[in-house]
């Protein structure tokens, strides 16, 4: 079983369905099959083969997914970049890779000619423009190569299941980006397991405001939809009206959108206008979310929300159901049907038990393994090391466990804070705060303090105005569920949070950018 086995069935048993949707263009899966294979056939005519990676510095769009299967096709491997990169953050990544071909987006053609200059390896460069006289000279043009090309059926190797599809590079949030090594077999595994646990049909249409350089957005999003025939319909830029507007007119069945974006579509001032009654499923994460906004989430945008946790090396390990959601709000649920879930205290693999509440539980690493688990990390033994042993991936964040069986997160363990000696988990006082009327976001980091080492600071975004530090600090001190020593004691008001584009609050910004001049 390989990926592009995944389309050329759903084309078989659904041709005429609409696969593929991106601004004013449609697909149906006999369409998008044909276009996937001129774009392969071009690509082997630039010289591309098995094992060859294939890099795609594109926003989210047709260009992606297109780029995505043709390599599947050629059994080369896909390697799927953030477009926010800068071009000497793109220079790493393909020159890690060792990327023999770059498709850039229309808005990137001058960051691409940047790379030029900076990467051998890269042989040929093709541009996303609509119009073809906006290519550089030397450089290919997309639309052309797809459709274009006259496809010769070549008879070509089918890739091992063992075989590499992807390197999806992490997000870079505890340093430089790495190169995840995923297989056919990983790939579909996180493909089935997804349509099995949000039980996806062929009936479904799926929105796409995720970006699809990440595994959230292409392995654990379009390809499970694509298996099963749905319809695909991509947005180039989210944007929360235009997101209602496309819910209401394509009438979508599924969206996958971090809280933040959840929050912003819910509270915007047109929500009412939008019919968004087609939606049943909404699959979120990254972050975490007051009851008050669950409940409103549930009653007036979608009562199937599903809370999932997942990572670039292990792809949705952790969902937690809609029928649990307010029941255990704050929990990322309990292991997916592939997924193998421990929580270690130490090295020796010592396990930590499940306790009756989240407050009394005790804390320790999530370790994982199961059939979407990496194979590790390209050109990368020492981390790959690090990360993988004995079949377990050793995630780096800390999680406690409740007699029922639901996983609690608290946090990466970098992200701990030391005061006074005591251990402090960020998440705990989020959760706290969240939990304080007029607070929209909330997170915690510890900044350096000559008298206790870190202390314990609060970046929030406000829903009310009038919400002061006093009145924060007075809530933390009458509510049952923060020891003193945990309470924060600083208070910084942001209009935003940082976050990266898969919804985890980038902390290390946040801490560099206030941390006192002497600790920095």
């Amino acid at each position: 079983m390989h990926i592009a086995r995944l389309l050329e069935a759903s084309a078989d048993r659904y041709p005429d369905h609409l696969a593929l949707i991106f601004e004013d263009r449609r697909w149906t899966y006999a369409e998008w099959l044909g276009r996937v294979r001129r774009f392969a056939q071009a690509l082997s005519d630039l010289g591309v083969r098995p094992g060859d990676r294939v890099a795609f510095y594109v926003s989210t769009s047709e260009n992606s997914v297109t780029t995505y299967f043709a390599c599947q096709m050629l059994g080369a491997v896909a390697v799927p970049m953030n477009f926010r990169l800068s071009p000497g953050e793109a220079a790493h990544i393909l020159q890690d890779s060792g990327a023999r071909v770059l498709v850039y987006g229309r808005n990137l053609t001058e960051n691409a000619l940047k790379v030029a200059g900076q990467v051998r390896s890269v042989h040929d460069f093709i541009g996303c423009a609509y119009d073809k006289a906006n290519i550089p000279d030397g450089h290919h043009h997309f639309d052309t190569l797809a459709e274009e090309t006259v496809d010769r059926h070549e008879t070509r190797p089918i890739p091992a299941s063992d075989a590499i599809s992807s390197l999806v590079y992490t997000s870079g949030t505890t340093g430089r980006p790495k190169g995840v090594i995923h297989t056919h077999a990983n790939d579909i595994a996180i493909a089935m397991n997804c349509v099995m646990e949000y039980s996806l049909s062929h009936a479904d249409s799926a929105l796409h405001i995720a970006p699809l350089y990440h595994v959230g957005g292409m392995q654990a999003y379009f390809i499970p939809h694509l298996l099963v025939g749905g319809t695909n319909v991509v947005i180039g830029r989210y944007e929360a009206e235009k997101t209602l507007e496309t819910i209401a007119s394509e009438k979508i069945t599924t969206l996958f959108a971090v809280p933040t974006q959840i929050q912003e579509m819910l509270f915007h001032p047109r929500f009412a206008e939008y019919d968004v009654s087609s939606l049943r499923l909404i699959t979120t994460g990254g972050a975490a979310i007051s009851s008050t906004t669950m409940e409103r989430v549930m009653m007036e945008f979608c009562p199937g929300i599903f809370n999932g946790y997942g990572m670039t090396e292990a792809s949705l390990t952790l969902v937690l159901h809609p029928e649990d959601a307010l029941r255990k709000l704050g929990s990322c649920g309990k292991p997916t049907l592939i997924s193998e879930c421990r929580i270690i205290s130490d090295d020796q693999g010592r396990e930590v038990p499940p306790s009756e509440t989240v407050e009394q539980g005790r804390i320790g690493q999530l370790i994982v393994r199961g059939a979407q688990a990496m194979e590790g990390y390209w050109n990368n033994p020492f981390e790959t090391q690090k990360k993988l042993k004995a079949g377990w991936i050793y995630t780096g964040d800390l999680f406690s466990q409740d007699t029922d069986g639901f996983y609690y997160f608290h946090g990466r363990a970098d992200d701990m804070i030391v005061s006074g000696g005591e251990n402090i988990y960020p998440r705990e006082v989020e959760e706290a705060l969240y939990r304080c009327p007029g607070v929209q976001e909330a997170a915690v980091v510890g900044l350096a303090d000559e008298k206790w080492g870190q202390v314990v600071t609060a970046f929030i975004v406000r829903s009310d105005p009038a919400l002061t530090a006093e009145k924060l600090d007075a809530f933390c001190k009458t509510g049952d569920d923060l020891a003193p020593y945990k309470r924060p004691k600083r208070y910084e008001f942001l209009d935003e949070l940082p976050f990266n584009p898969s919804g985890k609050v980038l902390k290390r910004e946040l801490v560099a950018r206030y941390n006192p001049p002497a600790a920095a």
